[in-house]
């Protein structure tokens, strides 16, 4: 019990600097400034987006329109995307027992450790190619940041907890979240779920607030109706779901019959409106750089975009998982 009180002490105290750099950009003129700021860089960079595909271009105007968009590993067709989600599953599946027991012992959110990612770095390195790239930049508008990839183990033991409540992410103003399904996932087996409304209430000009949902929640927010807009993104092994996790409420649902593996890369701007709620994969800075270290100059920026956020930003230290 002492232990416990102790660990939530020191949890609070480590986010404290993040707590109060978000009210901080919240204040009414740096929020507005905030807001100028980011609309004339998206201006400047206009001219320089990326000439896209018909795959990609596809998935940027689902994206624009509605948020979300699903394809396949097929249809993308990445260089090694058949052996990256086969070392996935492996580690997924060698983690299984080790979830099992951490989700007996009360633990809310389990991924893949992530040195065992660091220690296979096709996982890492296929979310940088440049065709993931263009699609992330011509979304956000702005050239991209990489946080990295998880492997996210969810337990079949159907408790609604952690990121399987509603909730939008906090780094940025756009978040690009891909996710790559390793096996089959039926309604019973927890797929990725979206709100289809658009929250307008999260802007520069109205401020930034964060909160787990209930289902009450929801309707007391968006009206007794809000179910039917819930998409539930069921698929199988390879299905990719490009989610805007910023502007969109979502959750994983709760699995109940079947345990579920996927893969989470996290893309947004390169300079964040919330650099310090940023870094979520668990995966160190020091081994992204790493492993960045002798790819070409667009991919080392997108992993590197910590080394252009002023001095002050860099100083405060990212919030816990």
């Amino acid at each position: 019990m002492i232990r416990d009180v102790v660990s939530k002490r020191s949890e609070w105290l480590r986010n404290l600097p993040a707590r109060t750099a978000l009210r901080y950009c919240n204040r009414p003129a740096v929020r507005m400034r905030l807001g100028e700021r980011h609309g004339a860089a998206l201006h400047r960079h206009g001219p320089d987006l990326p000439i896209l595909g018909p795959v990609e271009a596809k998935i940027v105007e689902q994206l624009d329109r509605d948020g979300i968009a699903l394809t396949s590993i097929d249809r993308l067709d990445l260089p090694g995307s058949d052996a990256m989600i086969d070392t996935a599953l492996h580690l997924a599946q060698r983690f299984a027992a080790q979830a099992r027991a951490e989700a007996a012992a009360g633990k809310m959110f389990m991924i893949v450790p992530p040195e065992q990612i660091v220690a296979h770095p096709g996982i890492f390195h296929w979310g940088l190619e440049d065709r993931l790239l263009d699609i992330v930049e011509s979304y956000i508008g702005l050239p991209p940041a990489y946080d990295g990839v998880a492997i996210n183990y969810t337990v079949a033991d159907g408790k609604e907890i952690s990121t399987r409540k509603w909730h939008q992410d906090w780094e940025d103003r756009r978040i690009l979240k891909v996710a790559v399904y390793l096996h089959d996932v039926n309604e019973q087996g927890g797929p990725f779920q979206v709100l289809s409304r658009r929250d307008t209430l999260q802007t520069d000009a109205g401020g930034y607030a964060y909160d787990l949902a209930d289902d009450a929640t929801l309707e007391r927010r968006f009206g007794q109706d809000v179910r039917h807009d819930i998409i539930s993104c069921t698929g199988t092994r390879g299905t990719i779901i490009f989610a805007d996790t910023a502007r969109l409420f979502h959750r994983g649902k709760p699995a109940i019959a079947h345990d579920r593996a996927a893969l989470f890369y996290s893309y947004f701007a390169h300079a964040p409106r919330h650099p310090f709620y940023c870094e979520r994969t668990g995966m160190t800075r020091r081994a992204m750089y790493d492993l960045a270290s002798t790819l070409p100059a667009r991919q080392r920026d997108a992993v590197m975009w910590r080394r252009r956020l002023p001095i002050s930003m860099r100083m405060i230290p990212p919030a816990t998982l």
